[in-house]
């Protein structure tokens, strides 16, 4: 189990390297990082995917962005399992790692696009309260990406992720 609370995280000093153009830096303390730390794994899988400070590797980023959905899930069950109503600290690294696989799927980064599993890990993301998610799963099921349209499922999350905080401009559903 990953322990995502480490103080060896130093998440201000990497994310200011990033906000710095430091990024070859910020992309070696993830990388060394994401041995333990979701969340590592999951700023790690993203420089990969996208070149950030180091040489991109789109298959090798799909594997950190797994490996951090696989281990907050494991964190969030033992969370619920130890009675935690709403799970533990490891949800937001999973939603968000559930997200970005579904990117990847979407848009063929790292794996073959594939719209089934897009819309499908879209819309795990958004029942796990992701409010970027609600409005890709939306025009998902808007648009007929990954599945058959459906206007009343489309209109469900559109309003959904603007109850959360999420308005997409122009949007009246």
């Amino acid at each position: 189990m990953l322990d995502t609370t480490s103080k060896t995280f130093k998440t201000r000093e990497l994310t200011d390297g990033y906000g710095n153009a430091d990024l070859e830096n910020s992309t070696a303390m993830f990388g060394r990082l994401a041995e333990s730390n979701a969340m590592a794994q999951i700023m790690y899988g993203l420089a990969l995917r996208h070149g950030w400070g180091i040489s991109p590797d789109p298959p090798l980023a799909i594997t950190y962005l797994s490996q951090a959905a696989s281990n907050s899930a494991a964190v969030e069950s033992a969370a619920l399992s130890s009675g935690m109503k709403k799970g533990g600290a490891a949800k937001g690294e999973l939603v968000l790692a559930i997200y970005e696989l579904a990117n990847s799927f979407r848009h063929g980064w790292g794996v073959g696009k594939d719209p089934v599993a897009a819309r499908s890990y879209y819309e795990t993301a958004a029942n796990l309260g992701d409010t970027d998610a609600m409005n890709e799963v939306a025009r998902c099921y808007e648009e007929g990406f990954g599945g058959k349209k459906d206007r009343f499922m489309a209109a469900k999350y559109y309003r959904l992720a603007e109850q959360n905080g999420n308005k997409t401009l122009g949007n009246s559903w």
